[in-house]
């Protein structure tokens, strides 16, 4: 992996870089247990963020965050079980 598990995850969360089965090819299996783990811990920080009820544009932009990991989650898990594990 050309940078660690923990920074592609919040890449990924940013929206700098997307998950896709060719970016995954690269990867090794131990890599993609790292960065499965990395992606479920960094959505779980998103979801503990508290967002002012009157502040829609920090709302919006916890639930794009969100989505860009569920998303890339949906991905490592399909390329996963497409490649035996």
């Amino acid at each position: 992996m050309a940078a660690p598990a923990w920074k592609t995850a919040e890449d990924v969360a940013e929206g700098y870089i997307s998950l896709n089965p060719v970016t995954l090819k690269k990867f090794q299996p131990s890599e993609l247990d790292q960065l499965q783990r990395e992606l479920e811990r960094v959505a779980r920080d998103a979801r503990a963020t508290i967002v002012p009820e009157n502040d829609p544009d920090k709302a919006q932009a916890k639930n794009r965050r969100l989505l860009r990991l569920s998303q890339a989650t949906t991905v490592l898990n399909s390329y996963r079980s497409r490649m035996g594990r």
